[in-house]
């Protein structure tokens, strides 16, 4: 078998096999290129700034929520419909939100069904319970006319009937002693026999026995019977008056409830207490949706708030600040209030109060604590409206001529503050004291001597420069007490010191936190154990050197002068 190749294409380049070559040194000469121009730089120049003196503001920026400081709040005071049950009724109708309405005018209907059900079994049970007091205030009647009547009536009667039957007795045993009498005379003169006057004996004997008889009679009416009949009548008129009193008081007690039925029909049309616009009091979660939506058909529980009228006239900001920040927070401290929706126009705002407990949080919620904060708006204009969104500046420290650097171009070492000013190809170390931090530039303190004068250059990163720094002439805190606040020391008895300056409060502000530096050189506390400084020295005075730290520091860069000007110190740094 013949085979025929073309051999005019095992001369031909691949077009992919010359791009990838190109490309590649194209990489390699570029890389060559930046090492080469790194190695023939001529050193590493530092990154300057300038000192200078101007406006310093240190502030607490947060947003917040625009409410009013009075509100009339406007709440269903529709009962709960059974024990254990939270509903109490439902939205019908309701007047939309936005709208200005007048005292007296309609802003809300309940629905009242099963409130009119329920009052129509009720005036039943009303009317049932008024019989029975009908009832019973005539047997307690009926009673006190019994007792009435025995004695007044029955009672004399039969006494009188007993006094009767003694005067007949007495009578008769007159006449039967009158007939013994004679006959005894007859028999004496022997005209009549001795048996007839036994007879008369007999009726004499008979006349006493039915005398004593009718005594008796009417000594047990007068002594056991009257008292008898006079206990039962007392008992029943008792018993009576007692049960026609608690009927009477079942019958009241229903009679309320009938009459609270009514008043709560009356609260299911619910109408505007003062002036104002109509404010929905729609709830929230902190995931964003509606826990409750105020609109006809939502279900509502006792006592709750469906509408708010606020006054216009009485504006503020309540907005949450971190609790990094909720120690520089005072009352009484000026703000600047900007609202998105009216635009870049601010208003004038004073800090009223500041919670000191912290915001309840949720599971899904950041670990960080947040603290209420309320911010009184002065003068509001009438187009502010509640729950716009609104930027709060709280001025925390506020000065026009403030001397100042940027945080990156402070150092601290071996417990104070310094900067590497640049004068021609000379670098000099200054020591300096901060008045004041707010995270982005540090006030320092001016009347501090030998400071650079306004306007030098200074070093932005002065920690990865630290051979450049000469420390000598200088005395520091640990020549004195080696050991620093959290018990260990350096090898060559300096303490190992961290932090961060921007994290220091203003003047006069509370105590650094744990880790972050020092206090302020103008009224600051002293730094608790751990913080940053020695535990048993006070603040420095207004002259004195403070501490500065910087997220960059590590123990190599904060040894001897002698050892910072290593290469060792500066790849270390």
């Amino acid at each position: 078998m013949i085979v025929y190749r073309n051999d005019s294409r095992r001369g031909g380049a691949n077009p992919i096999l010359i791009v990838g070559i190109l490309l590649a040194i194209l990489i390699c000469g570029g890389v060559w290129w930046i090492l080469s121009g790194r190695e023939n730089s001529p050193g590493d120049q530092p990154l300057m700034t300038v000192l200078e003196r101007g406006p310093y503001e240190h502030i607490v920026l947060e947003q917040g929520e625009i409410q009013s400081s009075e509100n009339v709040e406007v709440r269903c005071n529709v009962k709960s419909r059974s024990t254990g049950s939270s509903v109490s009724t439902t939205i019908l109708d309701i007047i939309p939100e936005g709208t200005t309405v007048k005292k007296g005018d309609w802003l809300i209907t309940f629905d009242s069904n099963y409130l009119e059900s329920i009052m129509t079994n009720q005036n039943i049970i009303v009317k049932t319970s008024q019989t029975l007091v009908i009832q019973g205030k005539a047997a307690y009647d009926t009673a006190v006319m019994a007792k009435k009547e025995y004695l007044e009536g029955t009672y004399q009667q039969e006494e009188k009937t007993i006094e009767n039957e003694i005067f007949v007795a007495e009578d008769n045993l007159k006449k039967a002693q009158l007939s013994y009498d004679s006959i005894k005379r007859s028999v004496s003169r022997g005209l009549v026999g001795e048996l007839q006057l036994q007879g008369e004996k007999f009726t004499v004997d008979a006349a006493v026995k039915q005398l004593e008889l009718a005594k008796q009679k009417l000594h047990v009416l007068a002594s056991y019977t009257k008292a008898k009949m006079l206990t039962q009548f007392n008992s029943d008129i008792e018993a009576t008056k007692i049960k026609w009193e608690n009927e009477e008081a079942s019958y009241q007690e229903e009679l309320k409830t009938l009459e609270e039925f009514r008043e709560q029909i009356k609260f299911c049309t619910v109408t505007a207490p003062q002036d104002g616009q109509v404010v929905y009091a729609n709830v929230m979660s902190r995931r964003g949706g509606g826990e409750f939506v105020v609109e006809p058909g939502a279900t509502v529980r006792e006592r709750q708030t469906i509408i708010r009228l606020p006054n216009p006239t009485k504006m503020q900001v309540s907005a949450n600040v971190s609790e990094s920040q909720i120690n520089l927070v005072r009352e009484s401290m000026p703000c600047s209030i900007r609202i998105d929706a009216i635009g870049d126009e601010t208003f004038k705002g004073v800090v009223t109060k500041v919670n000191k407990y912290a915001e309840p949080g949720s599971w899904w919620s950041s670990s960080t604590k947040e603290y209420k904060t309320t911010i009184q708006i002065i003068d509001p204009p009438a187009r502010i409206r509640p729950g716009l969104t609104a930027e709060v500046r709280i001025q925390i420290e506020n000065e026009t001529d403030a001397l100042q650097l940027p945080v990156q171009a402070i150092v601290e070492h071996r417990g104070r503050t310094f900067c590497l000013a640049k004068s021609g190809d000379q670098y000099h170390t200054h020591p300096i004291a901060i008045s004041s931090t707010n995270d982005k530039v540090v006030a320092i303190d001016d009347q501090a001597a030998d400071l650079p004068a306004v306007g030098s250059d200074i070093v932005l990163h002065p920690r990865s420069h630290m051979e450049l720094f000469d420390f000598e002439g200088f005395t520091f805190e640990d020549e004195q007490n080696p050991t620093d606040a959290s018990g260990y020391a350096t090898e060559d008895g300096e303490s190992d010191r961290g932090g961060n300056v921007a994290q220091r409060p203003g003047r006069g502000g509370p105590p650094a936190q744990a880790g972050r530096g020092r206090p302020s050189g103008r009224g600051g506390p002293p730094a608790k154990a751990g913080q940053g400084g020695s535990s048993d020295k006070p603040a420095p005075s207004r002259g004195a050197s403070q501490p500065a730290t910087s997220k960059e520091a590590t123990p190599q860069a904060q040894s001897s002068p002698a050892a910072s000007t290593t290469p060792e110190t500066k790849s270390s740094s």
